[in-house]
């Protein structure tokens, strides 16, 4: 291409366009499907890779699939070399592709998959249940991704309340494996109430470190509830299967996390202040109604009956008791003063009050046997007096 001038861009880029197609036109190739994704338009985007290269794809959903791809599969596909201008790079417009078998990356999920759940690792029997509302959340990802920003803010946005407790972690490339095991094992020991392990989508080699047996039996060794929460809604990997939980993006997993956002408990708070009295008065007349419900029972009112009886038993031995301990009272007074009334009258100055007299000699009183000389001195004694005398002829 010869110019005298320069040239935009857009032309330029139609010009290579121009060259690719003429000069390789129609093209099929063999590789494994990579980072497949079926756009909601219909349309299907993905990578066709082998040991040394990979190349963008597209096929058109005007274009009949007689099969399902995913990633891992390897294929025949064929198409045009076209330059998608945006970007500026090549791809593979595809008009026919068709399965060639199993990638090796694949074939090692589905091997590892099988093994692990003959082991009963995945069984339900194993799954641990979410706390209803979940106030200590461990994030294990990546610390620059756009996931845990995701996480986050939905977090933040629904629950503010909650403590989140973020594990740094690799999450795919060299040593990937090692930090992901080792930061379910540290967060483990933190009193959590679930561990998120997750980041964003990537191709089946981009997430292969969720894809391993030691990722795997970390999350399976663990007592918090795991949540894996890696790639895109149709993104699966081992982790997905052993966790106790599978979200289907991290997004999702945060908002698993946080099932009632502070506005609706706030809200609901308001609503059952609001009712409180309504309810009260409710249950007070319900158990109103189920009381004279029962009292109004024959039976009950037989019981009323027989206490009523009962008290009227009482009052009457009450009166009777009283009549009787009057009247028992009554006697042992009688009885008691005749008795006083008996000792006065035995006692030696009681005929004074008759109108007698005493005599005493001395310290000795007189009778009538004794014998008295002229001159002895006497005394007598009336009730109320003492008068001394002498006995003269």
């Amino acid at each position: 291409m010869k110019q005298s001038k320069p040239i935009t861009i857009g032309i330029l880029t139609r010009e290579i366009s121009r060259l690719l197609e003429e000069g390789i036109g129609y093209v099929q190739v063999i590789g494994e499907i990579s980072n497949y994704k079926h756009h909601t338009s219909g349309h299907r985007y993905f990578s066709l890779k082998d040991d040394n290269a990979q190349i963008s794809g597209v096929m058109w959903k005007t274009r009949a699939l007689s099969f399902v791809p995913r990633d891992g599969m390897k294929v025949i596909a064929g198409g045009m070399i076209t330059i998608y201008p945006p970007q500026g790079k090549y791809q593979l417009d595809c008009t026919f592709m068709q399965p060639m078998g199993l990638g090796d990356l694949y074939m090692a999920f589905e091997e590892m998959k099988q093994r692990l759940d003959q082991e009963g690792l995945f069984d339900s029997v194993h799954k641990k249940r979410l706390p209803a509302i979940p106030t200590r959340i461990g994030i294990i990802t990546s610390s620059t991704g756009a996931a845990l920003q995701d996480m986050l803010s939905t977090m933040k946005r629904r629950n503010p309340m909650c403590t989140i407790v973020l594990r740094p972690t690799l999450v795919q490339g060299d040593g990937a494996i090692e930090d992901i095991v080792s930061a379910i094992t540290a967060l483990d020991t933190e009193n959590l109430d679930c561990i998120i392990v997750g980041r964003g989508g990537g191709s089946i080699e981009d997430l292969w470190a969720f894809n391993t047996e030691s990722v795997a039996r970390a999350i399976f060794a663990a007592q918090t509830p795991v949540i894996s929460a890696v790639g895109h809604e149709t993104d699966f990997t081992i982790a997905d299967f052993v966790a106790d939980i599978r979200a289907a993006t991290p997004t999702a997993a945060a908002e698993l996390v946080t099932p009632i956002t502070l506005q609706q408990l706030t809200d609901y708070i308001t609503t059952i202040k609001n009712r409180l009295p309504e309810l009260a008065f409710q249950a007070i007349n319900e158990h109103k109604r189920t009381i004279e419900q029962v009292f109004l029972r024959g039976g009950f009112r037989r019981v009323h009956e027989h206490i009523t009886i009962l008290q009227q038993t009482i009052d009457s031995n009450e009166i009777r008791l009283s009549l009787s301990s009057k009247r028992s009272i009554a006697a042992m007074k009688t009885a008691l003063d005749a008795k006083i009334n008996h000792c006065k009258s035995l006692h030696p100055l009681s005929p004074l009050q008759k109108g007698f007299a005493l005599l005493e000699q001395g310290a000795k009183t007189l009778s009538a046997h004794d014998t008295l000389s002229i001159g002895d001195e006497l005394s007598l004694i009336r009730q109320y007096s003492k008068h001394k005398i002498i006995i003269q002829s």
